[in-house]
């Protein structure tokens, strides 16, 4: 019997450093209260790294690496446009718009790790 390595440790690096990403996105200053958590905004970053972990254990290489290390690359500019620089207030809707593109950007990955699966089966 055959043992399989799932250990991708780049692919789950990326993927811990995304929903670091996201959750920065997500806490916002609010005058009254310090921080407050915008939920809808935690989950569109997480979007992103939620196709891209379906392919992260399935498959390892560098393809892997290279598209996971591109979502974070996009995705902490735009952190760091929308919430760094700007006052985050969110009203140009970019915040929501450019994860659900990554999302899809990475939705072709997910589907080679499902075929991938598919065939290794008996």
């Amino acid at each position: 019997m055959q043992t399989q390595s799932y250990a991708n440790r780049t692919g789950y690096l990326l993927i811990i450093i995304g929903l670091t990403l996201s959750l920065i996105s997500a806490l916002v200053p609010h005058f009254d209260a310090g921080y407050t958590l915008m939920l809808s905004v935690f989950i569109a970053g997480m979007l992103p790294y939620m196709v891209y972990a379906i392919a992260v254990p399935l498959l390892r290489g560098t393809l892997t690496a290279i598209a996971g290390l591109a979502i974070v690359i996009a995705h902490t500019w735009l952190v760091y446009d929308q919430r760094i620089l700007g006052d985050a207030d969110y009203s140009d809707g970019m915040i929501y718009y450019i994860p659900l593109l990554l999302s899809l950007l990475a939705l072709p990955l997910a589907v080679m790790a499902f075929k991938r699966m598919r065939f290794r089966q008996p």
